[in-house]
């Protein structure tokens, strides 16, 4: 009888055991992210896009893309476009436009800030040395006291004693003509970035006329705000639908935060990488820009806070509107990471 009993119990074990695993054979397998043919993304020429040459061309995102395809922005008529209408996946923008865009009903999301501030006072002779030598000058800004430059500008000089409007000249003119004008000594101070600072440094030089970085707005910020030195100034945007593919967005990141960090070690290298993809900005100008360009990718979920730190010291001064009226929400920040 015993014996029997025990029979039953393992014919009753193993008849259990093979219902459970006919039940894992049947579910079904977990759908992986299909790989798309190719991703598409854009930039202006500046030093948020030397990380796209790398990924570009190391195909570096060929586990979740067949083909990475660079594209050029130079307009914000042109990014707003690109975003729109959904003409690329991803696009390196400074922060204020995708905050705009975001908050006029933009579909797009904040994968990172990739730059932390490349803004210099460009100085064609030694009269200025400090924030407090800029009084009774003439200074050329990109868009003037209205732009994102000119508005950092006018914050750091406000937070100084200094009236933008009353100490000094702020003459709005872009950054390809304030750099000849400086290279032939025609004006004598500039507010520049990367790797225009390094260009206008380098053009200067050929014609004998010394231009050098007078004053770091980095370093001007924290004094003057008591905060990091870092200026969120541009990062890599998610457009549309495609913040949903998390496996695609992810490796986007992860991906880029390798190439910028590549290129920060292999300046030399990167330099006709870069070139190659944006020709516009040549590779020595690349490699000179690379210790002021302040390449250091800051995924979203990392630096929120910071920005919001950021943007509410900046609106102490600068128009609501710079930022299309507020302050962008939790929404704005991609968190499927």
């Amino acid at each position: 009888m015993k014996r029997k009993i025990k029979n039953l119990l393992a014919t009753m074990m193993i008849m259990v055991l093979v219902a459970g695993l006919g039940g894992c054979a049947q579910k079904p397998a977990e759908k992986s992210t299909p790989k798309l043919p190719e991703v598409k993304i854009s930039a202006s020429q500046g030093a948020g896009s030397y990380p796209l040459a790398v990924l570009a061309e190391n195909n570096a995102l060929q586990g979740v893309a067949d083909k990475t395809t660079l594209e050029s922005w130079v307009t914000s008529e042109q990014l707003s476009a690109m975003i729109t209408s959904n003409q690329v996946n991803f696009i390196v923008a400074p922060i204020p436009n995708a905050i705009m865009l975001y908050n006029k009903g933009a579909n797009v999301k904040l994968g990172n800030v990739a730059i932390w501030g490349m803004l210099y006072i460009l100085s064609a002779d030694d009269s200025v040395k400090t924030v407090e030598d800029l009084k009774g000058k003439e200074i050329a800004v990109t868009g003037g006291s209205n732009g994102y430059h000119g508005t950092i500008f006018r914050h750091i000089l406000i937070q100084n004693n200094i009236d933008p409007d009353k100490d000094l000249t702020i003459l709005n003119m872009d950054m390809a003509e304030s750099s000849s004008r400086l290279a032939t000594g025609d004006i004598k101070l500039a507010l520049s970035n990367e790797p225009n600072s390094s260009v206008t440094i380098d053009n200067a030089a050929k014609g004998n006329v010394t231009v050098k970085r007078a004053i770091d707005l980095q370093e001007e910020w924290a004094k003057a705000t008591g905060s990091q030195s870092r200026i969120p100034q541009a990062g890599l945007i998610i457009v549309g639908d495609n913040a949903q593919n998390t496996a695609l967005v992810n490796e986007v990141l992860k991906q880029f935060e390798a190439s910028a960090k590549w290129v920060n070690e292999n300046p030399a290298a990167a330099g006709p990488m870069v070139e190659k993809y944006f020709p516009k900005m040549k590779a020595s100008a690349v490699e000179n820009s690379l210790p002021f360009a302040r390449l250091e990718p800051v995924s979203s979920p990392q630096c929120k806070d910071e920005v919001n730190a950021f943007l509410t010291e900046y609106l102490k001064t600068a128009p609501p509107a710079s930022i299309g009226g507020k302050m962008p929400d939790d929404n704005f920040y991609y968190s499927g990471i």
